[in-house]
């Protein structure tokens, strides 16, 4: 399972004296990005592919507060993928100082060609990767045909005047 330490920052404290909604998000990113660099795919050799990761949900559970200068532990475990690994979920378990779950992520994301500006399979170096990152517990191979389009988004809505 991979894991990447960090110690909250002032910056990353709300008015409520614990972790911002924004700073979570900030450090998964960073984990994601850690993750990555620590396998080979830092953002120059995105860049030579021709790629990068896209974020399609990124959903938060909160269990415990976290305060300023504690030591965290982030961990990333492979939740979902298609068969290409076009589509993938990350499962994101945040441990506070005394290593227990302060809060749990979910984060779907797929592949970007940037020329292209559509979604792709991704190379084979990446695939590879991918397999040998430990499942989670809730592990799961998604079907044929993923819908981007959620039945929580309300794509008929418009802007009342």
């Amino acid at each position: 399972m991979y894991s990447k330490d960090f110690e909250i920052r002032w910056a990353d404290i709300d008015a409520n004296r614990h972790v911002a909604n924004s700073s979570y998000v900030d450090l998964l990113t960073e984990a994601r990005m850690s993750f990555l660099r620590e396998n080979g795919f830092s953002q120059s050799h995105f860049e030579s592919l021709g790629i990068g990761p896209v974020i399609f949900t990124e959903e938060f559970y909160y269990i415990k507060e976290i305060r300023h200068n504690e030591k965290i532990k982030i961990t990333i475990e492979l939740l979902a993928n298609d068969k290409d690994y076009k589509y993938i979920k990350f499962a994101h378990c945040i441990f506070n100082t005394k290593k227990e779950l302060s809060a749990y992520s979910e984060t779907f994301f797929g592949w970007f060609n940037l020329k292209d500006r559509k979604l792709i399979q991704p190379p084979d170096e990446i695939i590879q990767m991918l397999m040998l990152l430990n499942k989670a517990d809730r592990y799961e191979l998604l079907g044929e045909q993923v819908n981007l389009k959620h039945p929580k988004i309300p794509f008929s809505k418009s802007v009342i005047n």
